[in-house]
């Protein structure tokens, strides 16, 4: 089952992610990236990455190597002796790589099993570029590179094979300057010091030496010469001098006049930059002056036209410290003096049990030869011209050297690459489906077989030299035969065809709805098929379905249970199972009943709660609104009574999505004063009574329309201004509660009022105000007057005490000063509870 719209949008959605979380292709040694052409192979910058790479634990980490890292893999066949390795990684702020601290190694591998020789080189590092240098590698020999980063550090990285015959090693000086016998490019590693004449360069461009490389050749071809010279850390300054010494090649005539062209500008500092430099067939300038003198300067001057027999020096020059190299390559009509080398190549029934080689020497120039044959040959070596007819005992890709060695030294190496191979089967050839839908893609398959090419062709001019290609599946042009054949070396396998048979076109998934009766109990959906290109139709329509009836073009009217949020899902699907989907979200809104609007009690007082509810239903918007502009949006509500303005209609909405509202309303009545009770009695309550004692209560309530008396000693009345005569003798607290009409009440509470158990009369005759807490005041002991008046008077008959409170007793003193010992006199006028005047006088002793 293909579920073409849905996956293929996942797949898109989720493809950056992958991306991001996929290790490199060439993380495992298995998976190494092939370089095929290793003579001075250089990437852009930023052209591999290590990053999600993953370390490996297989094999152990390389020497010199704190760590593995973060891994990845290259390999190439050596078809020369040296082979030099840069990677570099953020030289500067402005470079596109990102890698820091870069680390490089190099392994041989036997395929078949997990085993690895470190190949122990010369590493340098400067400047976040790192170089490994190998001598005497097997040609023929398949080699690994494993490069990764200090700190498990992962960027971006520009990575350079060059695969050489070594020259001498360059002097630094030219007496001691390496003799170069072809155009063949090289690099120079370790450039390092002037040697021990750094002025044999004065008075040029150059000036003195820093870091320098000499080399001498002699023109045995008149003609052009270029070079383009490449420094191993693209941050490094190279100058350079070139020199003609004629033709006794005097290196003690290096001087001014026969340095015939020079450059020495500061390319990486300049505006714009540039870092690589040499002869160019483009260029007229024969110099260029160091530093930046001006925008015309970009590194490369005019190229040299060669005069046979004469003798030429290069001095090459890193200006920039760092013991860093160099890659130079030749181009041009002219040619080097030195023995040529060539190789006369014919096979011999090939792809057989048969198949031999014939090989022969066209060497000019020599003095003597020098072949090897290679692994598994017949011969392993020979110093003869040749012809020579070798068989091989094992397949696979083989490289024969041939060196030719002259008179002056000078040794030239050639080399002929080719595969010993027999006609390989028949390969397998897979599809991923042969029905297919359009807008997949068609993946082509076949298993690998070491050291073949593979040859895929089709319908629609479709042709691939990928093992596993994939086609885009846009529409039946995919459909038909697709053949391949694999070659190894020159051996073709027979052919292998698939087809396949069919493309649906793309289903296109595609629906709307039309809702009926919206938001009324009896609504229902209508869902109107729009698709394309199916043959088989499903729906989904999420949980609570109550009805579901077919339409035309398999649409539906379905209705639901309850109302909410549902997912209807249309799937269809093609004859070859090519499925595509659409989903719409459903709100089903239903419109709610009138609700019954509860109240916790039918009138209130300031000071109450009105409590208001309806019933909680899902995903119901509730609105409440009433007087004193009072919102809510809750389905219960609580409005604390603080004036009358809060009487009156309060209503709530009831709103489902986006169906009419629902109202309903409730009438609060007119919100009650609540009363406020008060009383005094007759006789007052600073009286002192016995028992029986009558006591007049006069009501002085406000807004009240009945009361309820409690009188402390049992008993109650309900009358306005009760009479209550106590009985009994105690100290009462009297409670009064007043009531209006809708239940409002109010209470309030006087005391203490005192009967005693019988009447006195009694007045003492002295007493001692003197503070020892012993009769120090004057008290008067009479019962049962409502109304009472006490004066004192002092012996010339002036009052130094009045009061009309019983309770309010004499304590020796007049205006807040002490009065002396003495006889003063009182005089007490009254009227009791039967309303009868009373009068009582005498006399009293203060004492101290």
């Amino acid at each position: 089952m293909r579920f073409l719209l849905l996956s293929l949008f996942m797949l898109l959605c989720s493809y950056q992610t992958w991306a991001k979380l996929a290790p490199p292709a060439n993380d495992e040694i298995a998976d190494a990236i092939k370089i095929t052409n290793t003579s001075a192979f250089c990437t852009d910058d930023a052209t591999y990455n290590n990053l999600e790479a993953t370390q490996t634990t297989t094999y152990a980490k390389p020497m010199g190597w704190f760590a593995t890292g973060k891994d990845v893999w290259f390999k190439f066949t050596a078809s020369k002796y040296d082979v030099n390795i840069s990677v570099t990684g953020k030289v500067n702020a402005a470079s596109t790589n990102t890698m820091v601290a870069p680390l490089v190694a190099l392994y041989t591998f036997e395929a078949n099993s997990t085993s690895i020789s470190e190949m122990i080189g010369t590493s340098f590092s400067s400047n976040n570029v790192t170089s490994l240098y190998k001598g005497s590698l097997t040609i023929g020999q398949e080699y690994y590179i494993r490069v990764s980063a200090v700190n498990d550090n992962t960027g971006t990285f520009k990575l350079c094979v060059d695969n050489y015959f070594p020259p001498i090693k360059a002097g630094q000086d030219c007496i001691s300057a390496s003799i170069l016998c072809s155009k063949e490019s090289f690099t120079q590693l370790n450039v390092t010091g002037a040697g021990k004449n750094n002025t044999e360069s004065e008075g040029t461009c150059l000036g003195r030496e820093s870091n320098s490389s000499w080399y001498l050749f002699k023109a045995s071809k008149a003609g052009t010469l270029t070079f383009v010279i490449t420094p191993s850390v693209t941050t490094n300054d190279i100058d350079w001098v070139f020199y003609d010494l004629g033709v006794d090649g005097d290196c003690s005539k290096i001087n001014l006049l026969n340095a015939i062209r020079c450059a020495a500008g500061s390319g990486v500092t300049c505006t714009p930059s540039y870092y690589k430099t040499g002869l160019s067939m483009t260029e007229t300038d024969l110099t260029e002056s160091s530093g930046c003198p001006n925008t015309s300067q970009n590194g490369f001057v005019k190229y040299v036209d060669l005069v046979e027999g004469n003798t030429y020096a290069l001095l090459i020059d890193n200006f920039s410290s760092g013991n860093n190299g160099f890659t130079i390559e030749f181009d041009g009509t002219a040619d080097f003096a030195g023995p040529t080398s060539e190789i006369l190549f014919e096979k011999l029934s090939p792809c057989t049990d048969a198949q031999a080689y014939v090989f022969e020497s066209k060497s000019e120039n020599y003095t003597s030869l020098k072949w090897s044959f290679g692994e598994g040959a017949s011969m392993t070596s020979s110093t003869e011209k040749g012809p020579f007819k070798i068989s091989y005992s094992t397949p696979g890709e083989k490289v024969v050297v041939l060196e030719a060695m002259g008179s002056n030294g000078c040794n030239v190496i050639t080399t002929q690459s080719f595969i010993v191979a027999k006609t390989p089967d028949k390969p397998l050839a897979t599809a991923s489906s042969v029905n297919l839908c359009q807008g997949e893609v068609l993946q082509l398959s076949t298993p690998a077989v070491k050291l073949a090419t593979y040859h895929w062709s089709g319908p629609n001019n479709f042709s691939s030299p990928d093992r596993n290609p994939t086609i885009p599946v846009t529409g039946p042009e995919v459909i038909g035969t697709y053949k391949l054949f694999i070659q190894v070396g020159d051996c073709v396998s027979p052919e292998n065809s698939l087809e396949i048979l069919s493309v649906d076109l793309k289903p296109e998934a595609d629906f709307s709805i039309v809702t009926n009766n919206k938001c009324e109990a009896n609504q229902s959906f209508t869902l109107v098929n729009a698709s394309k290109n199916y043959t088989k139709v499903s729906w989904d329509f999420g949980n609570g379905v109550g009805s579901n009836t077919n339409t035309l073009n398999d649409g539906k009217i379905i209705t639901y249970l309850t109302p909410g949020l549902r997912t209807i899902t249309l799937t269809i699907e093609t004859p070859n199972g090519c499925i595509a989907t659409k989903s719409i979200d459903l709100t089903v809104e239903v419109k709610p009943e009138i609700p019954v609007i509860a109240i916790n009690q039918p009138s209130f007082c300031i000071g109450d709660v009105i409590k208001l509810s309806v019933p909680t239903l899902t995903g119901i918007v509730y609105e409440w609104t009433g007087p004193d502009n009072f919102k809510a949006t809750t389905n219960a509500i609580e409005i604390p009574i603080t004036n009358l303005n809060q009487a009156g209609t309060y209503s709530v909405s009831l709103t489902s999505g986006s169906c009419i509202p629902t109202i309903a309303s409730i009438v609060i009545p007119p919100i009650a004063k609540i009363p406020i009770a008060n009383f005094y009695t007759e006789p007052g309550f600073n009286g002192k009574y016995s028992v029986p004692a009558p006591i007049n209560f006069v009501n002085k309530s406000t807004d009240a329309d009945f009361y309820e008396w409690e009188f402390g000693d049992g008993f109650t009345s309900t009358e306005t201004n009760p009479l209550h005569t106590f009985k009994t003798d105690g100290l009462f607290k009297i409670k009064l509660t007043a009531f209006s009409k809708n239940g409002c009440f109010n209470s309030i509470i006087l005391g203490d009022l005192l009967v005693k158990k019988e009447s006195s009369i009694f007045t003492p005759n002295s007493f001692t105000p003197n503070g020892d807490g012993i009769n120090d005041e004057f008290i008067v002991g009479i019962t049962n007057l409502k109304r009472y008046k006490l004066q004192i008077f002092n012996r010339y008959g002036s009052v130094v005490f009045l009061s009309e409170n019983i309770y309010d007793n004499w304590k020796g003193v007049f205006k807040g000063n002490d009065l002396p010992v003495g006889i003063y006199y009182y005089l007490i006028l009254g009227t009791t509870l039967k309303n009868e005047n009373v009068k009582y006088s005498g006399s009293v002793m203060l004492l101290r």
